[in-house]
Order: structure tokens, then sequence, then C-alpha cells
């Protein structure tokens, strides 16, 4: 088939379908698109299809996150857990300084594959943020302006063209591998007006591009041969679909889309209802931005491609500069050679460190370019009139273009339009005269390598990581600055979370014990000193005033923080079906002080708080054995973590096994990190829950499939025995571990314990889980997917989170119960579910709300009930 022929029926009727596409607009273009209405809609509308952009740079973000606790958990986390057996001893500097370069040497592959991830994850990231700029911005009366420019710029060869197009096929298949069962099958089977929405109006889309096109009248002669497409000859194509249909038509995309937004809104709501239609349309208008996120993508790739292919010319046209680029880039390249050999069994991870690789290598080679330029180099560029240089980034796009004799610079620009020939540029409206001038001859860059001036401009933006982002414009300017700064901060807050972690693990000096728990002489007073506050369970005849407890010393006295005067009278009960809650009867207060004592980290106090227990309360609990390593594993992702953050406390009397999960260690590098791992993707939904319209109407089904995706979870876990089948169950022989999710499921070790004891001859015949905060939150998973009863005090939700962990709605609602204080922020996070009881808060300082020993106090002075089961404890203070 020859050029053309694939269209040739069409074109002779392309001046009928001209005439027919002109009565159209002429009968419904102001009736949808009066102009009256678009002056004062369009700020709306534009500010609209800008903000829900941020759903998918915060997938980005989390996405990035969870490659970071992926590589934190797989690897340095055993590494901490291995310096924990053989603590390094910091008494001596010699012995300090060793432990420390041992430290870096075991963990420089780890971090090497980080900083690999974060460079992917701020490329990405500043590639959407561009994206949705690129949505709000107008260029000399042009919208999504850096999109056309970047589509021109490779339209006007057919290098770059061939280039787009592989981009493209590769970036589609690369989605749809990974997403194929979401995107095909599960998201249209539950939103199903939404998903056949979004393709009738990206039709619609693509007919008005089609129709628009090939109705104008300054369409090209013949513009759809092949030829004319890929820019061959003039490029008269390209200047006229990004230049002045773009210029006249681009816009009309999001009014075309806002309006059946509406109109499949309205036909909606006599089959829905108001509230599916607002929370489907707010749907409908995130995947409306997708196929600009998508083409952006593919032109940003594309555009750092050419400039890749680029640079590698310049290096090959000037062999005499690859001394420097090799002295500059070779102790990185070590780095990057000795992870790929780390990791070299692994495919994925070895593609990624050489993608990086070829970052670094093409950044490398364009700051020996723009030092060539600099009055040091071998060329030097200025402004006529100004007697100014050009900076060199300009410079050396100016040079690549001379020295190739080009008739066109190769950069995609929005501030400046150069003319190589006549040694011009226009930029912030006005045309300057360019100048040019050879220092040197060319073949002298060898030298640089001796000059100081050459490191002192080279190192300090290698070492940052800085790029050229020049000629995107100065909104875009501003963005990536901005971007910069967010990411270097979370990196370095990140970074700092991992070396604490190394470090407390190396030097348990580090690690201060946050509660500790002391009885007095005679036992009549229980003291539990936490780092943010003292608490006294004191019994009738303890030598301690009760209205005047001691303080602790870091947030003053206990009386002047808490309204103690506030108690019900004996028998009352401000929480009826709070304090009367028993859970095989155990009252709910005996249950929060065995969530205390969980956070006891020496057994010989957990004794002395359960010998208290037993002598004024009438309890039996005992401590009994951890067996999260009595199992069978069979590979790495069901290896036990050797998380210990758990105890097990029987009562013979009531046949009760009570695991108590810790929460967060304020003084524990390693808890912080655990909350950062199990919270972050749903911390960062309700933050665009606040920000983006209409996000809080959301399907929480949809939320929980994004935050799955989100958290990068392992293949499909085997689903635990429950505790129902264990007991039940007459096979006595060790279980295959639970998988641990890339040791990310630091709590595996629970559920290998609880398989443990119920699969034994003689079980405990009920079991609950209990905990406050983190450790609440990491019982109500657990009971939820083993069917056993979970109590979290000040406990997060687990709704949002709940396919992330593998869980059913259903059994949260089942086997989860929370105790809620006012004024506290950590339950608001992931979503309600289960049984709820909400507390006043009685802290002076909202700071307070959140502390377990708070609570405990509530709960004692709230229940005269509860004082009424346990006479013989006189207060709590």
């Amino acid at each position: 088939m020859g050029e053309g022929e694939g269209c040739g029926s069409l074109l002779p009727q392309m001046p009928s379908l001209r005439h027919g596409f002109k009565l159209l607009r002429t009968a419904l273009w102001y009736i949808c698109f009066p102009e009256e209405v678009t002056v004062y809609i369009d700020p709306i509308i534009r500010f609209i299809f800008t903000v829900y952009h941020l759903p998918p740079i915060a997938l980005v973000l989390a996405l990035t996150h969870s490659g970071l606790e992926r590589i934190v958990w797989v690897l340095i986390v055993p590494v901490a857990q291995q310096m924990e057996k053989q603590p390094y001893d910091s008494s001596c500097m010699t012995t300090f300084m060793l432990g420390m370069y041992h430290i870096f040497l075991l963990i420089l592959p780890y971090s090497t594959l980080g900083v690999a991830v974060a460079t992917l994850g701020h490329k990405v990231l500043h590639c959407f943020l561009e994206t949705m700029v690129d949505a709000h911005s107008t260029h000399q009366g042009k919208d999504y302006p850096l999109f056309a420019a970047r589509l021109r710029f490779i339209m006007q060869d057919r290098q770059r063209y061939y280039i787009f197009l592989v981009v493209l096929f590769l970036l589609v298949s690369v989605a749809l591998s990974g997403l194929h069962t979401d995107l095909l099958v599960a998201w249209p089977a539950r939103e199903p007006w939404v998903v056949s929405g979004a393709w009738c109006i990206i039709a619609l889309q693509v007919s008005f591009v089609w129709g628009s096109a090939i109705s104008h009248p300054e369409l090209p002669p013949h513009p759809f041969i092949w030829r004319r497409i890929v820019g061959i000859g003039d490029g008269e194509f390209a200047r006229f679909f990004c230049g002045t249909w773009w210029k006249s038509y681009i816009h009309y995309m999001r009014y075309i889309a806002i309006e059946m937004v509406a109109l499949i809104a309205f036909v909606a709501l006599f089959f829905r209802g108001p509230l599916y239609v607002l929370s489907s349309s707010v749907e409908l208008v995130m995947y409306l931005n997708m196929p600009h996120l998508v083409g952006h993508a593919v032109v940003s790739i594309s555009a750092s491609i050419i400039n890749i292919q680029c640079s590698l010319n310049w290096l090959r046209r000037h062999s005499d500069a690859v001394i420097p680029v090799i002295f500059i880039a070779s102790p990185f390249q070590l780095l990057l050679f000795r992870a790929m050999l780390y990791f070299r069994h692994h495919q994925m991870t070895v593609l990624l460190l050489i993608g990086v690789n070829v970052l670094f290598i093409q950044r490398v080679i364009d700051l020996v370019r723009e030092f060539d330029v600099t009055e040091a180099g071998s060329v030097y560029w200025k402004y006529v009139d100004k007697d100014e240089p050009i900076p060199p980034y300009l410079s050396v796009i100016l040079e690549n273009a001379y020295e190739t004799k080009s008739s066109h610079v190769d950069v995609a620009s929005l501030d400046y339009l150069i003319d190589i020939k006549a040694m011009k540029i226009h930029r912030d409206g006005e045309e300057v005269d360019l100048e040019r001038k050879q220092i040197t001859e060319y073949g002298n860059a060898h030298s640089f390598i001796w000059d100081g001036r050459f490191y002192a401009y080279t190192v300090p933006r290698m070492i940052s990581v800085q790029s050229s982002r020049h000629f995107g414009g100065k909104h875009f300017r501003r963005v990536y600055i901005l971007l910069r700064m967010i990411t270097s901060c979370c990196l370095m807050a990140f970074t700092a979370l991992v070396m604490g972690l190394l470090f407390q693990a190396a030097f348990p000096q580090l690690h201060p014990l946050p509660v500790r728990v002391s009885v007095s002489a005679d036992g009549n007073a229980l003291t539990v000193d936490h780092i943010v506050l003292r608490m006294h369970l004191l019994s009738g005849r303890a030598d301690v005033t009760p209205t005047l407890p001691i303080a602790s010393s870091a947030m003053g006295s206990a009386s002047a923080a808490f309204k103690w005067h506030n108690a019900t009278s004996l028998g009352e009960d401000w929480y009826s079906s709070l304090c009367a809650r028993t859970f095989h009867d155990i009252s709910i207060w005996e249950i929060s002080l065995l969530a205390l004592a969980s956070y006891l980290s020496n057994d010989d106090e957990v004794k002395e708080m359960l010998d208290f227990m037993s002598m004024h309360m009438g309890s039996d609990w005992v401590v009994r054995e951890r067996h999260g390593k009595d199992c069978i594993s069979i590979d790495s992702s069901t290896q036990p973590t050797g998380w210990d953050g758990y105890y097990d406390f029987y009562s013979a009397k009531h046949d009760l096994s009570i695991i108590a999960v810790s929460g967060t260690d304020m003084t524990s590098f390693r808890d912080f990190l655990i909350d950062v791992n199990v919270f972050f993707e749903v911390v960062l939904y309700h933050l665009l829950s606040n920000i983006i319209p209409g996000a809080v109407i959301l399907p929480s089904e949809l939320i929980a499939d994004l935050i799955r995706l989100a958290s990068l979870p392992a293949a499909k876990n085997r689903e635990p025995e429950t505790w129902e089948t264990l007991i039940s169950s007459r096979n006595t022989n060790l279980r295959v571990c639970e998988n641990n999710n890339y040791r990310r499921d630091f709590f595996a070790d629970v559920y290998n314990h609880l398989a443990f004891v119920g699969s034994r001859p003689n079980p405990p015949k009920h079991v609950l889980l209990t905990g406050h905060s983190l450790g609440g939150a990491v019982a109500s998973v657990i009971g939820s997917r083993m069917g056993i009863h979970a109590v979290g005090f000040s406990a997060p939700g687990i709704s949002l989170s709940r396919k992330k962990f593998g869980i059913d709605l259903e059994n949260i609602h089942k086997f989860v119960t929370r105790v809620i204080s006012s004024h506290d922020i950590f339950p608001m996070i992931g979503g309600s579910g289960g049984e709820e009881h909400h507390v006043e808060c009685l802290a002076k300082t909202r700071e307070l709300c959140h502390a377990m020993e708070f609570l405990v106090g509530t709960l004692w002075r709230s229940c005269g009930s509860i004082r009424a089961r346990y006479p013989s404890i006189h207060s709590v203070v």
C-alpha cells in the first residue's frame, strides 16, 4: 500500500465533511458553549480539573513510600535485629567509630537501592505535578501549553515520533499487565455507570478532536499522510495541530467533559439517588483526567529519552570529555555497580538500578557540557545588548544547534523562541541578539580535571541531583522547587528514622524505657511512670494521699493536667453500656490495665503489676511464653519477623488468654517506622479528603482498593485459620508460618503464636486481643482475620485499610470494639467500624487525651459499677 492510500477514499469527501461540521457547529456551538457563561465558569472548571490531579500524585507518593518501606523491612530491619543480639560498646570512641563504619558498610547496598527508588519516585512525581500545573496554565492564549510544546517538539522529527510511539505502547502495556484485573473487571463490575460514562465521554472527545480538525479551514492539504504526520518536510501538520487547532479548540475538551458529567448525573439521579450521583461524578472527573495524565507522561518520558540521546551524541563528538565524565561519575558508579552485584539475582531491582544509572550518567555529561560553555570552558555565549553571559543550561542548547548546524533547538520551551540562524532569541516579549565566542579549540576538555572551578561547578549540582528545569515557564519552575523541598524534607525525615533504628539497635543505651512500674514496699500502691505522666493505683491502706498525686518530671503534676474532681458516685455510670461491658466475665477496666502492661519491656515489672492486680483485684493473670517462632518456614515470605511487642496473659480461673499488643513507644525509632508503615496511605487519604472537593463521599470500596494498590502488597496471602477452626481441629502439628508481606506485617508472629497455642492439646477456652493506639489497630487486624474479639483503646480504625490487610468488613463489625476519647485525633484515622464507645476527655490539655493512663483513670472515675467491683482499689490518680 502506497503512502496515503489508507485515507484516499476519505479525501474527496473532505469539503462535504467540513460543510457538515460547520452546520453542526452553527446549530449547537453557542447552545453548549455560550461565551458569557464561559467567562464566569471557566475558572471553576479549570480548578476542578486541576485539583483532581492530586489523587494520582498521592498514589505515586504512596507507591514510592511503599517501595522504601519494603527495602527497610526486608533488608535493614534484619540487620538491626542482628545488631541487637551483638550490640556495640560505645564507651570507647574508637569502638564507637568502628561500629558506625560497620553499620555504613552493612547498609550501603540498601541505601543505594533506596536512593534509586526515591529518584524514580521523584521523577514520576515531577511529571504528574507538571501535568497538574499544565492543566491550570495558559500561555499566550493556549491551554495545556507544556503538553502542546512537547508534543510539537516530538512531531518535528520522525525518530522522536517513533520513540513516542514505543513509549506509549510500553507504558500502556505495563499499566494493563499490572492493573488489568482492576481496570477491566473489578472496577467496571462495581461502578458500571462511572466506567461506561467515562468511555462515552472519551469517545465523544476523540470525535470532537477529529471533527474540529478536519473541518478547520487552515487544515493542511492531505494532512493524514504518514510522512506529513511524523514531521518529514516542513512540519506543517505539527504547526497546525499544536498551534492553530490547539489554541482554538483544546479548552473545549474540559467543557465537553463537564457537560457530559452533568448530563450523566442528571440521568442517574432518577435511578440511583443524589448521594450516588455526587460520588460517581467525582469518580468520573478523576477518570477523565487520565488521558491527559497518560499523554503527558508519554511525552515527558519521550523527551527525557531524546535528551539522553542528545547527551550521548555530544559525548561521542567530544571524546576528550570522556575522562572528566568518568572522573566525576566513578565514585557513584562504584556504588551502583556494587548494588547491582549485591542484587544480581533480582532482575527487576537490577533493571531499576540500570535505569537510574543511565539518568545519572546523562546528568554528569550535561554538567560537563554546561561547564564547557562557561568562561572557563571552550565556548562562551552572551547577550549582545546587555553584555551579560547566557546561563549555561541555555548555552548548551544553543551550542548544540550551532555545532550540528540545525535549524531547530533540541528543547521544548515556553520561555524562549530561538532563531539560531539569525542568532536571535525571543524572551519576555523582547528580541535579543546573541553572540558566540570561541575561547579555546575543542579537544581540551580532558584538562578540566585539573581545574578546581570544574569541581566547584559540577560536584554540588551532582550531589544534590539537580537537573535543568528552566524551559517550562516560571510556574513549572516554582512547582519543581517546591517539590524538591518537600521530597528532600520527607526523604531526610525517613532517613533519620532508619538511622535512628540502626543506632538504637547497635547502641542499646540510646533507647530509654518509656514506661516503668514500681510497687510500694507494702504492696498497697502501684505507680506507672510514663514518659508523659505518672499514674497511681492506690488501695485503701496505701500511704500516698490520693488527691495529691506525685508528678511526672516530664509533664508537671497530674492533678494540674487532669480534671480529677469529675467522678461519679458509687454505682453510678456515666457510660452505662461501656462500664457494664465485659468479655468472658472480665471488665473493660481490667482489660485496659493489661493493655497498659503491654508497654512494659521488663518482665519483672510486668510480674509486679500482675501481683498487685492479684492482691487487690482477685485476678490470677500469669505471663505465658511467646511462640511466634514455633512454626514451619517454607521461604523468606514465611520467616518469623522476631517482633516481641506483645504479651500472652493467661487466667486459669476464666480459662482465658488475653494477647496484649503494645502501642507506639515514643522513644523508639522502630515504632515510629511501624506507624509510618501501617498508617501512611490512610493518613494521606484523610489529608486529600480535606483538600479535594467531594473526596470524602467516594465509595469506601474504591478507597480500600486504592490503599491496597498503594501499599504494594505481596501476592494473595493464605487465609489464616480462625480460632474456632484451630481449637476444633485435632491436628497438633506445627503450622506453616504466616506470610509476613515482605516483613512489613511485623505482627505476623502474633498469628504464629495464636496458631501454636490453638493447636495444642489443651488450648484456652477463650482468647481476647487488646492494645492501645497502634497496638489496638494491630489487635483489630489480627482479631478480624482470625475471628477473635479485639478491644482497642484510642486505636485508629482499620475499615479503610481492610483490603491492605486482607480483612472482610463484616468481620470488623463482628469482632472489633474500640474505646475512643474525645479530642483524640488518632481514632479519627482509618474510618469507623465495629462496636465503638466514646468517652469525654477529662484532660485540661488535648495532647494528653491519647494517653492510655488517662483512659484507665477515666474509666475508673466515670464508672461507679467498676469501682464497686474492685472495692480494694481506693483511687486512681
